[in-house]
């Protein structure tokens, strides 16, 4: 797979063996691969029979392909906690339990701490839960207004709010804070090569990870499942 995708980036003048064309974060002309059937294999029976345990036997929707690739190379300095760009990729006034959904991460590298890892708020599912129980919104309100609703939210209108680096890192992923008897902790999706990490659909996670202090480029493929009448 990931032979695939480091011959797409050459044609585009980006080397595997050649870090100095290392240039562009996050490469993004990738939608062509997505029918490959290299990638078929992330489907594996292992794969589908643990999303149906998940899904604790809810009928469900096999996608045509396992997603978008999430590609994050070596640039940045400073690591840091994202105070923007946080989001579900489901409904937010979804089911807790069972979850209408789960987020497909299909790791084709080894992912390190600091090393390009999508930042996930661990815990998160509970709170949005609760917030918009306590919380119902009027009938068809828009995802945007979801989001903004959640920013009421004491701990997440401070996760939001940009601040100092070490005291962000401090409080946020160093230490586990419970709020309302929730546990909540920004972590980092560290994985090995070949692993495919499930999260509930209702888990808040950064659009954009935080700075890539590693030596080599990440590469995942990011994939939504859930039930066909979504």
């Amino acid at each position: 797979m990931c032979d695939l995708i480091w011959a797409a980036l050459g044609e585009v003048g980006i080397h595997r063996n050649d870090p100095s064309t290392w240039t562009t974060a996050r490469p993004e002309h990738m939608k062509h691969l997505k029918g490959d059937s290299t990638f078929h294999a992330i489907g594996s029976a292992r794969t589908l029979q643990t999303i149906d345990e998940v899904l604790e036997g809810q009928p469900w929707q096999k996608p045509r392909d396992w997603g978008a690739f999430f590609l994050q190379f070596p640039i940045g300095s400073q690591w840091d906690i994202p105070s923007r760009g946080w989001h579900i990729d489901g409904d937010y006034t979804g089911r807790l339990l069972p979850p209408c959904g789960v987020k497909v991460h299909a790791m084709l590298t080894d992912v390190g701490p600091r090393c390009g890892g999508t930042s996930i708020l661990s815990g998160s599912h509970r709170l949005v839960h609760r917030w918009f129980s306590e919380n119902p919104p009027p009938p068809r309100t828009r995802g945007s207004q979801l989001r903004k609703s959640l920013e009421r939210h004491p701990y997440l209108r401070d996760l939001y709010t940009a601040g100092n680096s070490e005291a962000r890192i401090a409080r946020f992923h160093e230490c586990m804070e419970e709020v309302d008897g929730i546990p909540l902790q920004v972590i980092e999706n560290t994985a090995s090569a070949g692993d495919v990490i499930l999260m509930h659909s209702l888990l808040l996670h950064a659009a954009e990870p935080a700075a890539h202090l590693g030596t080599q480029p990440r590469f995942l493929l990011n994939q939504d499942v859930h039930q066909p009448y979504w």
